[in-house]
């Protein structure tokens, strides 16, 4: 790992542990904002999402930093209703840019919502999308007019948004949000000496069990973070501090 990217890693984990600390929701939105401003996200939205045809859904907003222009426009104009970013949200758990909608089918009235975002200086974004058993879908979303979000950057910048998210629920005592450990131990295990660039047959030779299984654990460990690939996986757990950066010791 390039040194770089070892600083921005132990940075951003720190970002999470200062945003867990937070005793204000505003401060929440305020720190949260000002992170993500060194990757060029400008407006920033957390809320739940409530089914389509609820025209109050704006009920739900937990932080609104949305631009009051573009807010008025979006409520005015009933885009929640055909909200592409939205609709998927509500049916994927992996986080997503916006670009990613281009290569998807588009009804006319969805296509319309982007390019008014687009229209006000919101070229692109970011949308985190949170599932809680047993409560509706949520989402953090942040977008700016040009990103500069790289890919070891962006499993980072996901965490933060989640822990904000938590922090959010907490203070308000909206949810009774688990903070605990995400991942088992034996996982955990696994993630440390996959980022210590051990293979899974290698991993499997040190804790003596088979490939199959160690590449079992890799692919549950995936699914609990939400990354679709292992390098994703062990750069939010890095931040979560489910594992540690920079060590091959195994420390849980």
């Amino acid at each position: 790992m390039r040194l770089d990217e070892e600083r921005l890693i132990l940075e951003l984990v720190q970002a999470a542990h200062d945003l867990s600390q937070v005793n204000a929701t505003s401060d929440v939105l305020k720190a949260l904002k000002g992170h993500l401003a060194r990757f060029g996200f400008t407006d920033l939205l957390i809320t739940g999402l409530p089914v389509p045809q609820d025209r109050q859904w704006h009920r739900e907003i937990l932080c609104d930093g949305w631009r009051q222009e573009w807010f008025r426009r979006y409520v005015e104009e009933g885009h929640f209703q055909h909200d592409p970013c939205v609709a998927r949200c509500r049916h994927r758990a992996f986080p997503f840019l916006w670009s990613d909608l281009q290569f998807e089918p588009m009804s006319p009235r969805a296509k319309l919502v982007m390019d008014e975002a687009r229209a006000f200086a919101m070229k692109d974004g970011l949308c985190v999308p949170i599932h809680i058993p047993f409560r509706g879908p949520a989402v953090v979303t942040a977008a700016g007019e040009r990103l500069e979000l790289s890919q070891v950057a962006r499993p980072l910048v996901e965490v933060l948004c989640v822990k904000a998210f938590q922090t959010i629920c907490r203070l308000e005592g909206l949810l009774d949000v688990e903070c605990g450990p995400i991942l088992g131990p034996r996982e955990a295990e696994v993630l440390q000496w996959n980022a210590a660039g051990k293979t899974a047959e290698e991993i499997g030779i040190i804790l003596n069990v088979s490939t199959f299984t160690v590449q079992s654990h890799l692919r549950h460990i995936r699914e609990k973070l939400g990354a679709n690939n292992v390098s994703r996986a062990v750069s939010k757990a890095i931040v979560l501090g489910e594992i540690q950066a920079g060590n091959d010791k195994i420390w849980r």
